[in-house]
């Protein structure tokens, strides 16, 4: 799909994470304002996931980290997930955050709450629809700012919001 929708030469899937909002889930949604790589967190990944030599070759071209992002089982009705839209970042906004993991460490941007940012959502997405967005970019396209929104769009329909997110490595 990546390959014909963005034009990637090559596409890595290297992650996939299962979210529910549900207090007995492992995985919640996000509800901080975020895009998963900063540029040395998406650098230091490519050499984690290629190894050094590969992550050499690929930097000399074209490369991102895209987020492929769908509902499971059921219409998503509480805690969309929620995008930031580029044009309305300044970015000065963009905090630099280490995540710390077992094996490794990485690094994350959070984005500062600014009352002229635009949000956009997908009203009651499905299962058979798909979010794609860029997560980190060498080449400069914006890296997309989301989050789950806290909201409720129908009071009347109970159901858990669940959805997978897959991270891929694409080269174009």
């Amino acid at each position: 799909m990546l390959q014909d929708k963005l034009g990637a030469r090559e596409v890595v899937v290297f992650d996939h994470t299962v979210r529910a909002d549900d207090p007995e889930a492992t995985r919640k949604p996000a509800r901080n304002v975020h895009s998963d790589y900063s540029k040395s967190g998406a650098e230091k990944r490519l050499v984690d996931l290629l190894g050094a030599e590969a992550a050499a070759e690929w930097a000399l071209g074209h490369y991102a980290f895209v987020n492929v992002w769908r509902p499971v089982d059921h219409p998503i009705n509480s805690a969309p997930l929620g995008f930031v839209r580029p044009s309305s970042v300044d970015p000065s906004g963009w905090i630099l955050l280490d995540l710390i993991y077992p094996d490794r460490v990485g690094q994350f941007m959070g984005l500062a709450g600014n009352p002229k940012h635009e949000w956009i959502y997908q009203s009651k997405m499905t299962p058979n629809e798909v979010a794609v967005f860029n997560i980190y970019d060498n080449q400069g396209l914006a890296s997309i700012a989301h989050s789950a929104l806290d909201m409720v769009e129908d009071p009347n329909i109970i159901t858990i919001r669940k959805n997978i997110e897959s991270r891929t490595l694409v080269r174009y």
